[in-house]
């Protein structure tokens, strides 16, 4: 929703970092590989730019960039985490990893879950149109991110 903010280099290091989320808990299922698909083609990067680097050093590249670009990053790892209805505990695990080492705020972790699980709520409810619903959950999350 918000990837396009992040320059390259940040783009591949959050598809890194999605990588190795996707990863965590050895099951890739078919929501998470639509997703991964979909932030591919929202940052314009081709799978062979995502390289198998260390943490220590997607951290690095990361640390540099602004509070909100980390909160962005932060924000769709977690959305990525929910999608397929598990929040196993090597994602849980990684999860903690990420926000001590991009410095994400207790706050922030508390809203982004929370937007999460109130996403499901208004997308279901049916009486809104889809475009309207995505208006509201865009809104919402920009609110979150500042």
């Amino acid at each position: 929703m918000f990837l396009n903010e992040l320059n390259k280099n940040e783009g591949i290091a959050f598809m890194q970092l999605v990588k190795n989320l996707v990863n965590s808990d050895s099951v890739f299922a078919k929501e998470e590989k639509n997703l991964y698909q979909e932030y591919l083609d929202e940052l314009s990067i081709k799978e062979s730019e995502i390289l198998d680097i260390k943490l220590n050093s997607i951290y690095e590249v990361l640390k540099s960039s602004s509070e909100r670009k980390r909160n962005i990053i932060y924000f769709e790892l977690v959305g990525l985490a929910l999608i397929d209805g598990e929040y196993d505990e090597k994602e849980v695990d990684f999860l903690e990893e990420v926000e001590k080492n991009l410095d994400i705020k207790r706050d922030k972790r508390i809203s982004f879950a929370n937007y999460f699980y109130n996403f499901v709520d208004v997308y279901a409810f049916s009486v809104v149109d889809a475009e309207s619903k995505i208006n509201l959950l865009k809104e919402q999350a920009e609110k979150l991110l500042v």
